[in-house]
């Protein structure tokens, strides 16, 4: 799934990951990070809490502001290449994200934070384009995104809309998203399903791991799989 979406011909790509709470869906999407990270990916983290479902996108808001303290923290050359991309791909619209990130502002050190004031249904969809010209900015194939949101089905409404938007944008092709839950916490009419169903049905490719009681040599075998080296 990784290496895929490194091809500059490639599409974005959906992985799920379930099983029962304790299963170890986390760690072995965990273990894919350091491989990720060494063949050139960027991979973000973020988790899903069942105290704060009524924070919108909070688990995105967390991946992306540690994304942002990361890349201001870093290398100088790394922090100008990433300006230029996003002043590129969003400029001044950098604001409409802002309010929700606010560590974009370390990367965007002028940036003026008040957005155009519009309703409430105009303001979610200029989130969700401004949101995908993001990521076109930051994944490409030269360096892919690997984003791993955990315990989705405790996802706002928010977040499932805004995931189904950038995963199906068809100018983003070097994403690959992951996302576990809970394997007795998710029915047929759960929104999380609904969701799935509704990217897959756009064109998406979705695969979904189911997580067992996995040995040592049966995780690496998997994780080689996912990212497709050897073992």
């Amino acid at each position: 799934a990784f290496k895929r979406v490194c091809c500059p011909e490639s599409s974005s790509e959906v992985l799920t990951v379930s099983g029962y709470s304790g299963s170890g869906k986390s760690a072995l999407v965990k273990h894919m990070q350091k491989p990720i990270t060494d063949m050139g990916g960027q991979f973000l983290y973020g988790k899903y809490d069942r105290s704060r479902q009524m924070e919108p996108l909070s688990a995105i808001v967390a991946a992306f502001t540690e994304y942002c303290n990361r890349i201001a923290m870093g290398e100088a050359d790394k922090l100008h290449q990433t300006q230029k991309h996003l002043q590129e791909k969003i400029g001044s619209n950098a604001a409409v994200l802002s309010h929700a990130i606010p560590s974009l502002c370390r990367i965007f050190p002028h940036l003026t934070v008040e957005a155009d004031k519009v309703d409430i249904a105009q303001a979610h969809y200029r989130f969700k384009i401004v949101f995908q010209q993001f990521i076109r900015a930051i994944a490409t194939p030269d360096q892919p995104l690997v984003l791993f949101l955990d315990d989705l089905q405790w996802a706002d409404p928010q977040s499932l809309s805004l995931i189904e938007s950038f995963t199906t944008d068809k100018q983003n092709n070097s994403l690959l998203f992951i996302g576990s839950y809970r394997t007795n916490e998710i029915s047929e009419l759960h929104s999380l399903t609904v969701q799935l169903r509704s990217i897959k049905s756009k064109g998406v490719l979705v695969n979904n791991v189911e997580v067992g009681d996995l040995s040592r040599e049966d995780t690496n075998e998997l994780i080689s799989d996912l990212i497709q080296t050897s073992p």
